[in-house]
């Protein structure tokens, strides 16, 4: 039995964006509040920056993985794009409900604002924690199994 790559190219896009998206969301985001002397405002306003960039490049990147993965389709499972799918679903909710609203919060607690709890910060903890797993286990399935001797 050999591996072989699906695409070489859609391997690739998953490994630069899985090392960006952990870069920003598991490894700057919870350092920046440990810099010496940075303000909880300065933190909260390069996160809002950090983020918003970073969702926009991962719309790059799974656009582009999405007409790689057409264009060599047939060497694709259901399970491949049902990944995708919730990849591309999960964006979506960060880019236009979580991010937004957390933003706002920003705004408000960086002008002095006090503003109330709540579980949205969490839920996108959570969306963060399913992206990193669905983007690992979509890495591991770029390789195929050859059973031919």
């Amino acid at each position: 039995m050999k591996l072989y790559l699906k695409n070489p190219l859609v391997l690739m896009l998953f490994c630069l964006m899985t090392g960006m998206f952990m870069t920003i969301s598991f490894l700057e985001t919870p350092l920046k509040f440990q810099v010496p002397g940075i303000t909880l405002p300065t933190a909260l306003g390069l996160g809002k920056l950090m983020f918003g960039l970073s969702s926009k490049i991962q719309w790059g990147f799974l656009i582009a993985i999405l007409a790689l993965i057409l264009i060599s389709r047939r060497n694709y499972t259901k399970i491949d794009f049902i990944i995708l799918a919730v990849l591309f679903f999960l964006l979506a909710l960060e880019h236009f409900w979580m991010l937004p609203v957390l933003d706002s919060r920003v705004d408000l607690l960086s002008s002095g604002k006090i503003v109330s709890p709540t579980p949205l910060h969490n839920y996108f903890i959570y969306a963060e924690t399913v992206k990193a797993l669905l983007l690992i286990i979509a890495i591991t399935l770029q390789f195929k199994k050859s059973t031919v001797q």
